[in-house]
């Protein structure tokens, strides 16, 4: 009974070392570091996101266990960086305004910069240039158009032309 007891106390003291040298088989903080500073290396040479070399990072994070307790982290640089590379989203094709009476031409000069706007997104290289010169001025139209343009009961009508104004 007294060697079964001795027993008992080196497994204990065994379990305890083993767990004070070993303190868990959670790999993911130390996949979690090497990842990361490939992340930061990446990110300090200026790398863009689409580059192929983004794609050892994101492996990196991917390959980091979910149940380990850097999961967490890792997540939200996948998402950091997978936001970076997706496509971005259109930006307005033109500025909101009320239709009514006294505005139709606005509306058709907002629907002509709409079109313009649509066809720069698709426009190659070489047409590009051209495409943004004739939204520009279209813009600026519009701009000229809203300015002057006053549906009824908005007092648009005391200013003539030439008014600079009280």
């Amino acid at each position: 009974m007294v060697s079964n007891s001795w027993q008992r106390r080196w497994a204990a003291l065994g379990c305890l070392l083993g767990l004070l040298v070993f303190p868990g088989c959670d790999k993911g903080p130390e996949q979690l570091a090497k990842a990361e500073a490939r992340y930061s290396d990446l990110i300090q040479r200026g790398v863009p996101p689409t580059d192929p070399a983004w794609d050892e990072v994101i492996a990196a994070f991917e390959a980091i266990p979910r149940d380990s307790k850097a999961w967490a982290e890792a997540d939200r640089r996948l998402a950091a960086v997978r936001g970076l590379r997706s496509p971005l989203p259109p930006r307005p094709l033109a500025t909101p305004g009320e239709i009514g009476e006294g505005r139709e031409e606005v509306v058709t000069q907002r629907a002509e910069c709409e079109k313009l706007a649509r066809e720069l997104g698709r426009a190659t290289e070489a047409r590009r240039e051209q495409v943004r010169k004739s939204l520009d001025a279209c813009r600026e139209k519009l701009v000229r158009l809203e300015a002057t343009s006053h549906p009824a009961g908005e007092g648009g009508d005391e200013h003539g032309p030439g008014d600079a104004g009280p």
